[in-house]
């Protein structure tokens, strides 16, 4: 039986400051170990392999997801599902791996270090067997949330025993692989618990029916890639391995910062999946409201702090060789928002209801706008024009899903508590803004300030304009405290 939403957001928001936490303490460590050239080496070879890895997933992740969440009620069709589909990610994996050995043998950046590149492609082999999706589809966060901190913690340890000097770029490309997908080895094994081998009768099985929706996910990820992946790729080819590092820091901190305000989309979807199969239509309505209602409450802030507080963040964070992010990291902070906001209604609303292909369209709005713009500005700003060209793809993407679909989606959009987000976001900027003028403090003291002060300044706010989502946490506090 799976746990409530409120229940399996908590336990996913704890995995997700988790996923937030570690990288705070690691990513900091790997830039002055590693240097501005051995991060862009890492995240050049890792946007490589991720374009290898997202046609030996082709689309299968967010697919299956929603299969396994429609039916998880019937044992027989959920164990059928799973089988068929990891059959069908092991072909596409064996392909994936030709892929990486034409690579090797080919191109002349690759041969510089193949065994980094091999090493960083233990991706492929680690997702396939993951199979991350089945426990998400039968919302088996507590789980997944035990599981990523033993992870987690052992990939700390690897990086602080292993990461010494630059010249070790391999172990820390093994760290890489490992923190981010080492537990899916006892994933493929504690599939034991679900799957039966009496349920599965191997002659029936059908690889061929997922083909053509899995297809459709996969046109998604393409189309979505395009300025997620081939940012750092074309950066790479045409400014080098340098200008990737400084994109890399501004990014990382906002993947992070997302990370937090995406965490509910995990929840959303398997349930919004099933309420949509068992044609709950008011209560997925209802669903959909609160998490737009939510997403809005924490992205606005998230946007504006990034923003205000950005260099000290790439000082205290990355150290003093990357200080030229610090732009690049101020130009993309409000994809926070536009990414919160499309999330809602593509992977929540549209995705479940089987309108991907709306989705698609308008992810492919979003990667023309960020391959025309990559090509205009990277020779001209670098890694610069790099962050105004994947800002200007969400963009794209959000106004063009909000306008294409706004009909399909049952959300108010502006509501009088966004007002509210909204002041309190620039009240909270305005505070934070002048803190660094009460005295010479360092980057990591002036950046804790600014998120304690941030967050009080804004909650505080929330609470004087009596906005419903805090005075319900704080009655619920309230009334957790014994008399």
């Amino acid at each position: 039986m799976p746990l409530s939403v409120k229940t399996n957001y908590i336990l996913n928001l704890i995995n997700t400051g988790t996923q937030m936490l570690f990288p705070l303490i690691t990513f900091p460590y790997a830039c002055r170990i590693i240097e501005p050239q051995g991060i862009g080496q890492v995240n050049f070879f890792s946007s490589i392999i991720g374009y290898i890895s997202l046609f030996t997933c082709l689309g299968i992740p967010m697919y299956a997801i929603r299969e396994i969440a429609r039916n998880r009620n019937d044992v027989v069709k959920m164990n059928r599902t799973a089988i068929e589909i990891l059959l069908l990610h092991a072909l596409l994996t064996i392909a994936g791996y030709l892929i990486v050995a034409v690579l090797c043998l080919t191109i002349p950046q690759i041969k510089t270090d193949i065994p980094l590149f091999l090493i960083l492609s233990l991706t492929i082999f680690f997702t396939a067997i993951g199979c991350e999706w089945f426990y998400q589809g039968i919302e088996d966060f507590k789980y997944i949330t035990i599981r990523g901190l033993i992870v987690k913690l052992v990939s700390v340890i690897l990086l602080f025993l292993l990461v010494k000097t630059k010249d070790d770029l391999v172990y820390y490309g093994i760290y890489s692989v490992v923190g981010i997908l080492g537990g899916n080895i006892f994933n493929f094994f504690r599939l034991r618990r679900y799957i039966h081998r009496k349920n599965v009768i191997f002659s029936k099985l059908n690889i061929s029916r997922h083909i053509r929706p899995v297809l459709q996910v996969f046109s998604f990820n393409v189309v979505t890639s395009m300025y997620l992946q081939l940012n750092p790729v074309l950066l790479g080819f045409i400014k080098g391995t340098l200008a990737v590092g400084y994109f890399t820091a501004a990014t990382k901190i906002i993947s992070v910062v997302m990370k937090m305000s995406s965490c509910l989309g995990a929840v959303m979807m398997p349930r919004t999946s099933n309420l949509i199969a068992e044609h709950k239509e008011d209560e997925f309505n209802r669903l959909i409201q609160k998490s737009y209602d939510f997403t809005i409450a924490i992205c606005l802030p998230l946007t504006f702090g990034l923003f205000v507080a950005a260099p000290f963040i790439i000082k205290a964070l990355c150290g003093q060789e990357f200080t030229p992010a610090t732009f690049a990291s101020q130009v993309i902070a409000p994809i926070i928002l536009m990414v919160g906001i499309s999330n809602v209604m593509g992977l929540q609303v549209l995705y479940p209801k089987g309108k991907i292909k709306t989705v698609i369209h308008c992810c492919l709005i979003g990667a023309i706008t960020n391959l025309l713009l990559d090509v205009i500005l990277i020779p001209i700003f670098s890694y610069n024009g790099t962050a105004i060209a994947y800002l200007g793809a969400e963009i794209a993407t959000t106004v063009s899903m909000y306008i294409i679909a706004k009909r399909d989606i049952p959300i108010r959009f502006f509501k009088r508590c966004h007002v509210d987000y909204l002041f309190g976001s620039i009240l909270m900027s305005a505070i934070v803004l002048v803190i660094p003028w009460f005295g010479k403090f360092s980057s990591v003291v002036v950046l804790a300030l600014q998120a304690v002060v941030g967050a009080l300044v804004y909650f505080s706010y929330l609470m004087a304009r009596k906005d419903d989502f805090v005075m319900q946490v704080v009655y619920k506090i309230v009334k957790s405290v014994p008399k």
